[in-house]
């Protein structure tokens, strides 16, 4: 297979890539990968790190660094990043998450793509201009 190494060097660094499980947090998947190296290698102390948090409940790429490699966390960090979401119009929930059950459905035939659209762009404005006060500058 073209370009698929055939050795790792785990303790110099790897940049490993994976898709996060639904349910998993970020610093389970850490954890089994660091395990998991532990019993190939046998390096007990093996810096295993991720470039950032996926919520529980969330799939999707995380980035995990080993050994020196660890250093190139806040690279990745940096980066622009893209998310997708799964939307259910009308339904609400207590924790206004899925981390509890659906508590009430609201009609929501009413809502048209345009209004959709344009719901979602005000929230994206407000919510960046929310967030400048909170994260670092550059």
């Amino acid at each position: 297979m073209p370009g698929f190494k055939k050795s790792y060097d785990f303790a110099n660094g790897e940049v490993l890539l994976f898709n996060k499980d639904l349910e998993w947090t970020s610093f389970d998947l850490v954890s089994r990968v660091r395990n998991t190296l532990y019993k190939i290698t046998g390096i007990k102390k093996l810096k295993v790190g991720h470039a950032g948090t996926l919520d529980p409940l969330a799939t999707g790429l995380l980035i995990l660094c080993t050994g020196k490699a660890t250093k190139q966390i806040e690279i990745y960090q940096a980066e622009e990043k893209e998310y997708f979401a799964t939307i259910k119009l009308g339904a609400t929930t207590p924790s206004f998450d899925l981390e509890t059950e659906e508590d009430s459905q609201n009609d929501c035939s009413f809502i048209t793509e345009e209004i959709f659209k344009t719901a979602v762009k005000n929230s994206w404005a407000i919510l960046n201009r929310f967030l400048r006060y909170f994260l670092p500058l550059k």
